[in-house]
């Protein structure tokens, strides 16, 4: 089984700006916080986590750092690219505003939308096949394309679906 957790409140967050994958954006104080509560929600689930997989951008990282101590995870936390934050491109560090998918694939340098959805569903299939409960550690964006492959819709169309909150685990058990 895959769970998935959002990483906690950010710098990025905070600020109201788009952080991408170039915003190495750490975790507040608040998301610090976000990220023991969840470790501690976890640990009462009773969650048998065998393996905890993080995005390497900071703010997933120390999410996941926060969790694995929490819940007595002993062994090392690997990372993936697969599941870093969609590349927004030029609007890395702009403000944040109510944005359409359709604008922000379009913004300079963005990734490829396709491409996005191929990482990410290629991290769940391999992972669906996992013997044991596997933590997924990463972002808005991910959580966003991980909801258009669950429904079947255009992966163009991931950003106009609404984010998974900050530091919350969600039970992939569709795949």
């Amino acid at each position: 089984m895959i769970y998935f957790i959002r990483h906690g409140e950010s710098e990025a967050n905070l600020k109201h700006v788009f952080a991408g994958q170039k915003d190495n954006s750490p975790l507040t104080e608040k998301g610090i916080e976000q990220a023991k509560a969840e470790g501690f929600k976890i640990k009462e689930m009773g969650l048998n986590i065998s393996k905890i997989i993080s995005s390497p951008l900071l703010r997933a990282f120390d999410t996941a750092k926060i969790v694995s101590g929490i819940i007595g995870y002993a062994k090392l936390i690997e990372i993936d690219p697969r599941i870093t934050e969609y590349d927004m491109g030029t609007l890395t560090g702009t403000p944040t505003f109510e944005i359409s998918s359709k604008i922000l694939i379009r913004a300079e340098n963005a990734e490829n939308p396709k491409a996005f959805d191929d990482r990410v569903n290629s991290f769940l299939k391999e992972y669906n096949k996992y013997e044991g409960d596997v933590l997924m550690v990463a972002h808005a964006g991910v959580g966003r394309i991980i909801e258009t492959i669950k429904k079947g819709t255009d992966p163009e169309l991931f950003y106009d679906l609404p984010p998974y909150p900050n530091a919350s685990v969600i039970k992939l058990d569709w795949l």
